[in-house]
């Protein structure tokens, strides 16, 4: 029993880390055009520079774009068993908006991914740490104070987190966070777990999953039950990108979440009710490849649009 609870906690708070070199593999043998050959910023003719820095005690890198004129910086975050190479594909949206003039990009390996130090992702929560850092970083470096967060699976959990955990320590710093990006996010972090809890191919009962759960949370700070979309979003404005067919992130799940928001926002107009984009097919966190344009529009619109802050 021990040993079954040790391993599902094992597999709630870790993966194997994947590699820069291991994703640059599958990058030169992609036969996607968006993806095949794209091995840096260089890719598509942006400058960037490397930089490493510390979140806590681990050791992080990214890759930062910056633009002279740029007012706004957008992160891109990875989700579990990826890292920055992943991400890459993501410049052309900006280029394809015009837009890769208009905010400084940076791309980091967030912690277990990439060049970065192997640690304890903890599905999501540990990421919120090195993404608040990461623009506690940039906020030193270049006086970075207007960020946008894009977050995909795990990264997303990750970025949604950020404002909710650490309002007061980055408004003491005068950082605000005025859009975040949730691509295929993990939407409900117990309800995910629950619901990838296989064991040799069955469906591990809940009385099991408990034991593993309640130690999960105890390392979380007792946060588990606030790990969801419907708790930690309200205080910036957000656009949600979904595919109905998702396994990994279940759009039910996503949807679930996104209708309790709709209805805290009925009942209290200060909660910003998020905007929630489903397609009706794609794989988790592809959805850009299969649907290019429309998912370029809908996020070319959502940036251009102003929010009230009052």
């Amino acid at each position: 029993m021990f040993l079954l609870d040790d391993y599902l906690l094992s597999a709630i708070e870790k993966y194997p880390k994947v590699t820069l070199e291991e994703s640059l593999k599958y990058v030169m043998k992609s036969k996607n055009r968006l993806i095949c050959g794209k091995y840096s910023p260089l890719s598509f003719d942006m400058e960037f520079e490397e930089i490493a820095y510390k979140s806590g005690d681990i050791n992080l890198y990214g890759w930062y774009i910056k633009k002279e004129d740029a007012k706004k910086t957008i992160i891109i975050n990875h989700g579990r068993k990826n890292n920055r190479i992943f991400c890459l594909k993501f410049l052309q949206l900006f280029i394809d908006m015009q837009l890769d003039e208009e905010y400084n990009i940076f791309i980091p390996d967030l912690r277990n991914s990439g060049k970065s130090d192997e640690a304890k992702t903890a599905f999501g929560y540990r990421f919120s740490v090195d993404i608040k850092n990461t623009m506690l970083m940039l906020n030193e470096k270049f006086n970075t104070k207007d960020f946008i967060l894009y977050g995909f699976s795990q990264g997303g959990m990750g970025s949604a987190l950020v404002p909710y955990l650490y309002e007061k320590e980055l408004n003491e710093k005068d950082i605000i966070i005025s859009k975040i990006i949730l691509d295929s996010p993990v939407s409900n972090v117990k309800e995910t777990i629950l619901y990838h809890a296989l064991f040799l191919g069955f469906k591990i009962p809940y009385a099991i999953m408990s034991f593993p759960l309640a130690r999960f949370n105890f390392r979380i700070d007792g946060k588990l039950n606030e790990l969801r979309l419907s708790k930690i979003l309200g205080k910036v404005p957000t656009l949600i990108l979904q595919s109905e067919k998702d396994e990994t992130t279940p759009y039910d799940m996503v949807n679930e979440e996104y209708k309790i928001i709709k209805n805290k926002n009925v009942e209290d107009p200060s909660v910003i009710k998020p905007i929630f984009k489903a397609f009706r097919k794609g794989q988790h966190v592809r959805i850009y490849l299969q649907y290019k344009w429309e998912y370029t529009y809908t996020i070319q619109n959502f940036l251009n649009l102003s929010f009230n802050k009052d």
